[in-house]
């Protein structure tokens, strides 16, 4: 992670089971930013991570809270998943709005991984996540490509550590 005085948005994208999660944690710990993980609230409310209207209401909502955190000067940490540039550039530019920097996280594991990790992490919707996210549709996450990467002010990507 990038040493900056100024509040940063850190934004953890990748598939299911990729470890956004424990990436997520790692960059709140070392910098005491704030993590908006929208599983973690429909866990605790009891929804579907796979109750996509509610799923997508929620972050938008979580994203408003990130901006207003942002200008109090708090970093944030955004683990949505994130899957088009599209969702990834509107979540980069609410932080240039604020004048906060902004960090790119891509987390990868391969195909077989990513399904054995979500089977493994269990819960009521991890059959639904496996079969029909991660198999059906792994082609539709769009990985960051250097043009993407380049907007951000620093960017880690799979199997470059934070720094």
């Amino acid at each position: 992670m990038a040493k900056t005085s100024r509040p940063t948005l850190y934004l953890v994208c990748g598939l299911p089971g990729a470890g956004k999660t424990t990436r997520a944690i790692a960059i709140a710990e070392a910098t005491s930013a704030v993590r908006l993980c929208p599983d973690e609230w429909l866990l605790a409310l009891e929804i579907s991570l796979v109750d996509y209207p509610t799923r997508f209401r929620l972050q938008d909502h979580m994203l408003l809270h990130g901006e207003t955190l942002l200008r109090a000067g708090a970093s944030v940490v955004v683990e949505f998943g994130s899957w088009s540039r599209l969702e990834r550039d509107t979540i980069r530019q609410i932080a240039e709005h604020t004048g906060a920097a902004t960090e790119l996280h891509f987390v990868d594991a391969p195909l077989p991984e990513l399904a054995r990790r979500v089977r493994e992490r269990g819960g009521p919707d991890a059959t639904s996540l496996v079969e029909d996210v991660l198999l059906k549709f792994p082609e539709k996450f769009e990985r960051p490509s250097e043009d993407e990467a380049a907007q951000y002010d620093f960017y880690v990507s799979p199997g470059n550590d934070c720094r």
